[in-house]
């Protein structure tokens, strides 16, 4: 069983590992970068770095009603930091990948991507996203 951090988007929540996230900021308006696909929000200065800011919800296709984001989620791989903003961070939770379940077919090509399936904990739908696709997605 692995540890996971649990965040929404808008109505909806979803799932990292927690060995995928290096840091939890409260949000903040990034500066704009011309040129970025419209699921980039701009960049952030963390302690001197240049971190690419992308907005979760839009780059995954998931509806948000213009929510306030509250937190910025940032996620590493081998080489780089990015940023994601989300509605909120809600928990910690221990997961099993082994009780993730695919996806319906109704289910968006965006959501389908970038998920590695859905689970439901206790009267919860928490979907797993999957960092390796966030990653590829948002380096286009």
């Amino acid at each position: 069983m692995e540890k996971a951090l649990v965040f929404s988007l808008g109505d909806q929540e979803f799932s990292v590992q927690i060995s995928a996230v290096k840091e939890i900021k409260e949000w903040a308006k990034a500066t704009p970068f011309p040129a970025a696909p419209s699921f980039v929000e701009g960049v952030v200065n963390v302690r001197g770095a240049v971190i690419p800011l992308v907005d979760m919800a839009q780059m995954m296709g998931v509806a948000e009603e213009a929510r306030e984001k509250k937190a910025i989620i940032f996620l590493k791989n081998e080489t780089k930091i990015i940023g994601f903003s989300v509605t909120n961070v809600t928990d910690i939770s221990d997961v099993d990948e082994a009780e993730f379940k695919s996806l319906p077919e109704l289910s968006s090509d965006n959501l389908k991507y970038f998920s590695n399936g859905i689970q439901s904990l206790g009267d919860r739908m928490i979907f797993s996203v999957n960092v390796s696709s966030l990653f590829e997605g948002s380096l286009q």
